[in-house]
């Protein structure tokens, strides 16, 4: 922080109000809020990334993303096609879309999963299909999935803030092996996590069917606490949540800058 504060003075990206806050991961993160908020974390997000080049420090600005699954596709689609389509559909750059690697059916249609901004999603969620090569892809959104740990694979928390003794890091989803990824097996299932902790684990890593996490280390007494605390109720103006569907989705309410020096996934998402 010293470099950064010694390195962009405020006044030159026009900015009079600037919050600091510890994000997850332990990174660092400004809000800056105001008028024209945007364009001036931009400017900052810009001027910072030149003052950290060459060093392990990651300048971000972070958002609000959505998944979804894009079916149908024909054998001439690849990830850039995808990525161009989906774009053009969606109002964003390709840049800010992240396709995945196209699967194929046995039928030979071809599946992707992809990630994209929150306002992009909508769009598509609206259109319903999009038309890429000479296919009309079947857009399918998917539900929000929690924080998963990079280091021992249990949801709830990022790396560093593990709470367990195991190390899962590096094995395949699909079998807890550390000799492939979950994109190369193409066996029947079966649950790291599960595996570890001598339950029934034919499954998907973070499944319906995937069992529940031990409690952590030292709070056995505050989540039986919590368990036994009934829910609150709604307050004025707030908006349950739909049993039946996603929750609410929650854009930022003021633009943001991320720093964070960079590692070996301090939190990720499975597929």
């Amino acid at each position: 922080m010293r470099r950064a504060v010694a390195g962009v003075p405020l006044a030159e990206v026009g900015i009079t109000d600037l919050r600091y806050r510890k994000g997850q991961t332990g990174s660092s993160i400004l809000e800056v809020p105001g008028p024209e908020s945007s364009a001036k974390a931009d400017a900052l997000a810009a001027r910072l990334a030149e003052v950290f080049r060459g060093t392990d420090v990651r300048v971000t600005r972070p958002a609000k993303t959505a998944e979804m699954r894009l079916a149908g596709l024909d054998e001439s689609v690849t990830a850039e096609t995808v990525a161009a389509a989906v774009a053009r559909v969606g109002g964003c750059t390709v840049a800010e879309f992240r396709p995945g690697v196209i699967r194929r059916n046995a039928s030979g249609l071809g599946t992707v999963w992809l990630r994209c901004p929150l306002a992009a999603s909508r769009r598509l969620a609206t259109a319903g299909r999009v038309a890429i090569g000479w296919s009309s892809a079947r857009v399918e959104p998917l539900e929000a999935r929690p924080l998963r740990c990079f280091r021992c694979l249990e949801p709830g928390h990022v790396r560093a803030k593990c709470p367990r003794d195991a190390d899962r890091a590096g094995r395949c989803f699909g079998c807890g092996s550390r000799e492939h990824q979950v994109r190369d097996y193409g066996a029947a299932p079966k649950c790291p996590v599960c595996t570890d902790l001598g339950r029934p684990a034919g499954h998907r890593l973070s499944s319906k069917s995937c069992a529940p996490a031990p409690p952590r280390r030292g709070r056995r007494e505050r989540g039986a606490a919590a368990a036994e605390k009934p829910a609150a109720a709604p307050t004025e103006g707030s908006q349950p949540a739909d049993p039946a569907g996603d929750p609410p989705p929650t854009p930022l309410a003021v633009p943001e800058v991320e720093m964070e020096r960079s590692g070996p996934g301090e939190a990720m998402v499975t597929e």
